[in-house]
């Protein structure tokens, strides 16, 4: 992640080493400096606040961690708005508009750091406003001035452009928070707020690898990916006077991707995770939105302590462990533990905790490394690690993974002399909504066939019972000599359809398949309707309605010999014709081969070596893969476990 990276090159780290080692006061000088020209707008605060010391310590705290803080320019950020406007509107984006986009490279523009262009008089706003709000609502009277600066002050969240949001947000939250809401509770005033981001439909968008859009423009147009979901929640509540943050995971150990959110400080200064587009705070039921996250760290505006000393001009170490400007809260998800486990590695000076990605590990964690025994702390029980060296850059295995229990260590230290059979179905882990899709909308739904239009005197087809283990299934009727002329879908009673791909045959080959003629009337777009007989299982059609179905005609009265059933689904099922090949962990020897497979159905046999990590890799398409053990005949990734 772009935000992750070390300022490192210029001179903000030199800034950062007297921040770590300096006194506030000389950090405040350095900030100035680095200022140049604009210095002059920095003192004009200070002095304008001389007489009020909280306000001067607030204005000191944003400048002298200021030089950290920059956006960037370039006629690109304003030339993607409107296609931005036009994902948020719903409207269809053609795919080489989207591709164009996607080939800039936002990160190359030029950065412009708010110490050298903010002005007095946007710092002057920013803080009289926060201040306004921590002093009037009682829900802060225990909110402390660290906390507060680091919670509703900041005038920024990201390397968005800056613009004059706190008073947009603050006239439009607060008036909607002091209707709704005047008692002295939190959690109450943060759902009240929340009610109102609700109001406004946001648009899920990741086509783009873009800095994060600025906060007036979230304000009329709700797009982007968990990210901006959680800055406009942030700018909202903040506004109100409601402490909030963003915490995040660097990958997940499930699938491929970061995740951010958004906490609440409780007035008894717990965090308590939500989001508007997830769930509302709650302190008696605490929402979690399912995924492992395996560690957390919080983005922070001010500048936090090393982890170890020294560390931060350490180039060997990545730049995650660098950064002063996040803070390890993993503590607050799963309580505070230890986790000690012995590596091959004994010289190098620091140790990482991987989770794994298709492209290598990823490092999460850091500690010292005590002559080849290592101390992670405060983890994620029942995720799959694996101890890493590094030179900054590149990561390689340090020992053998493990998985942490909660109360010990198992070792995946793979026994070659000990051969087990494995049958193997799946490349990626089966995790939240897609273990949703193979249960809601098919438990329950059957497929039934009639002579008659109106279904009357209708055959049952097919009834399906259970959790569906495949996303591919050849369906042979009761009787295969019987015709009919009509065929239906029916979703289970009071749940959703979804359905990816149904295809009807007069044989059981796949030379005789019937033409699919949709009847009935419909208040879905057709286009949806259509995926169910592109002959692609990824795309999908899907409603919110409950107990409602789908229908076709066959033409004519023909038997139905062989239907071939897609619920909606990942795609990341063993597909007939793809090579594959397996790897298992073998220490600090990396991936070892178990051999080359192009798959005949929908399964793979392999001889695996016991207590192995292993590793399906799909040479022909795709890029979703996930690790997993292989114990009492079934695979187990880290969802599983």
């Amino acid at each position: 992640m772009k935000s992750l990276f070390i300022i490192g090159l210029n001179i903000f780290i030199s800034i950062i080493l007297v921040a770590c080692n300096s006194s506030n006061s000389k950090r405040l000088e350095q900030a100035l400096l680095f200022a140049g020209e604009n210095r002059g707008e920095l003192e004009k605060v200070l002095t304008h606040y001389e007489n009020n010391p909280e306000k001067l310590e607030a204005a000191r705290f944003l400048i002298r961690n200021m030089p950290r803080w920059y956006g960037y320019e370039g006629w690109q950020l304003d030339s993607i708005k409107p296609v931005l406007i036009q994902k948020d509107k719903g409207e269809v984006v053609p795919k080489d508009v989207i591709e164009k986009w996607q080939r800039v490279s936002f990160y190359s523009l030029p950065k412009v750091y708010d110490a050298k262009v903010i002005t007095a008089d946007y710092l002057i706003e920013n803080i009289d406003l926060a201040f306004d709000v921590w002093k009037r609502y009682p829900w802060n009277r225990s909110l402390g001035f660290d906390d507060f600066c680091e919670l509703i002050l900041p005038y920024r969240i990201g390397d968005e452009p800056l613009s004059s949001w706190r008073k947009l947000y603050h006239d439009h939250y607060t008036a909607i928070l002091d209707s709704a809401y005047q008692g002295d509770d939190v959690i109450e005033a943060s759902k009240a707020v929340d009610e109102e981001l609700k109001r406004v439909y946001y648009r899920w968008d990741t086509d783009f690898n873009i800095p994060h859009q600025s906060a007036d423009f979230l304000f009329y147009h709700r797009v982007g990916f968990c990210r901006e979901a959680c800055d406009v929640t942030l700018y909202a509540m903040r506004a109100c006077g409601i402490p909030v943050a963003c915490e995040y995971f660097v990958y997940s150990p499930e699938y491929q991707h970061p995740h951010f959110w958004t906490t609440l400080r409780d007035t008894t200064g717990k965090f308590i995770q939500f989001g508007f587009n997830e769930f509302e705070a709650s302190r008696i039921n605490p929402g979690s939105d399912g995924r492992k996250k395996g560690k957390v760290y919080r983005y922070c505006f001010g500048v936090q302590e090393e982890p170890f000393s020294g560390i931060t001009m350490d180039e060997k170490v990545p730049g995650l462990f660098r950064d002063r400007f996040i803070k390890d809260v993993t503590a607050n998800y799963y309580g505070e533990n230890e986790v000690s486990i012995p590596v091959q590695s004994g010289y190098e000076k620091y140790v990482y905790l991987g989770v794994f990605s298709p492209n290598g590990w990823i490092p999460v964690d850091i500690a010292y490394n005590n002559k080849g025994n290592v101390t992670f702390r405060n983890l994620e029980p029942d995720v799959i690690y694996q101890p890493l060296v590094s030179d900054g850059h590149n990561h390689r295995a340090a020992g053998y993974p493990f998985i942490y229990t909660g109360d010990d260590i198992s070792l995946l230290k793979p026994d070659t002399g000990d051969l087990k059979k494995a049958v193997l179905q799946r490349k990626m882990s089966l995790f939240g909504p897609y273990k949703d899709f193979q249960h809601r909308g098919i438990i329950g739904s059957h497929i039934e066939a009639s002579l008659n239009r109106n279904f009357s005197n209708a055959d049952l087809l097919y009834q399906f019972n259970d959790t569906l283990r495949s996303n591919y299934y050849e369906l042979i009727p009761p009787d295969i000599n019987k015709k009919y002329r009509y065929i239906r879908f029916n979703s289970p009673t009071d749940n959703i359809l979804e359905l990816a791909e149904l295809a009807v045959f007069a044989d059981s080959t796949d030379k005789g398949q019937i033409e699919l003629n949709r009847i009935g009337d419909y208040t879905w777009p057709v286009s949806w309707l259509d995926n169910i007989t592109d002959g692609d299982i990824l795309s999908y059609f899907s409603t919110g309605d409950s107990s409602c179905f789908v229908a076709y005609d066959l033409g004519k009265a023909t038997p139905i010999r062989k239907i071939v059933f897609s619920p909606r689904n990942d795609d990341n099922y063993v597909w007939p014709g793809d090579e594959y090949e397996l790897f298992y962990q073998d220490g600090m020897n990396g991936w070892k081969p178990l051999g080359v497979q192009t798959a005949t159905k929908q399964e793979l046999h392999y001889l695996v070596p016991d207590n192995a990590l292993l590793w399906l890799r799909d040479r022909t398409k795709g890029r979703e893969e996930q690790v997993f053990i292989y114990k009492g005949g079934k695979q187990w990734f880290t969802v599983d476990i």
